[in-house]
């Protein structure tokens, strides 16, 4: 009887590990068969990011008209980190933007420099823009639905330094450019919003800062632009 129990365990712990190798050699022919792990929804892609738009400011002075052919874009590229197996992730990233808009108007200041102001132009000319360029650090919360072509939407904000602002008028007596335009705030920030599919999109910026320095210029003048974008890589 003694011999026939320890036969009876030993055959006990014998199936035992056969169900164990056998689970085990049927997971690595799953494997052989190219079914993976569960990809996340939100793999890190969209690294480069173009924008072209359409730039304005709100709060014109009175006799100021903008043209509609004032345009602008961005250029930034992106690290993009996903939240586990979801479809949200955060990006955080560098670029720059640029931004031409051409109007009637030409800048002016009083005697001592301290306001600066846009007043309305009354001779003919073929080229009037004022031009600003920022170095930019955005943030985005993105959503992507799973699948290569997926819908997508950000919702963030950025942060600028402007490193060139300058103005550039045309006539028939030739082209001039003014740089180191006065009372300009440096420092520029607002929220983004981008909703799209696969790698196109539509996008919109609108500031939370003004363009001059609190009473040093026109009140109110708020930038904003909307337009395309490309998510490329």
């Amino acid at each position: 009887m003694k011999l026939f129990s320890e036969k009876k365990n030993f055959q006990v712990v014998f199936f035992i590990l056969f169900l164990f190798l056998a689970d085990s050699t049927f997971a690595q022919t799953k494997d052989s068969l190219g079914e993976k792990p569960p990809k996340k929804i939100a793999d890190p892609k969209d690294h480069i990011v173009v924008d072209f738009s359409f730039d304005s400011y709100r709060n014109w002075p009175d006799g100021i008209s903008q043209k509609p052919y004032s345009l602008g874009g961005n250029a930034f590229l992106m690290w993009d980190y996903p939240f586990g197996y979801g479809p949200f992730s955060v990006a955080v990233g560098a670029g720059f933007s640029t931004h031409d808009v051409h109007t009637n108007g030409q800048i002016t200041y009083t005697i001592d420099g301290k306001y600066t102001t846009f007043e309305p132009l009354t001779v003919k000319y073929s080229t009037n823009k004022f031009s600003m360029n920022y170095m930019e650090i955005p943030i985005e919360l993105r959503l992507r639905t799973r699948g290569e072509k997926s819908f997508k939407m950000t919702v963030g904000g950025k942060i600028g330094y402007a490193y060139n602002v300058h103005t550039k008028y045309a006539d028939e007596d030739g082209k001039v450019k003014v740089y180191r335009i006065k009372n300009i705030d440096p420092i520029r920030y607002g929220v983004t919003l981008r909703v799209g599919y696969n790698k196109f999109n539509i996008q919109g910026f609108y500031a939370l800062s003004e363009i001059f320095k609190k009473g040093r210029g026109e009140p109110g003048m708020i930038p904003f632009s909307f337009g395309i974008g490309l998510l490329l890589y």
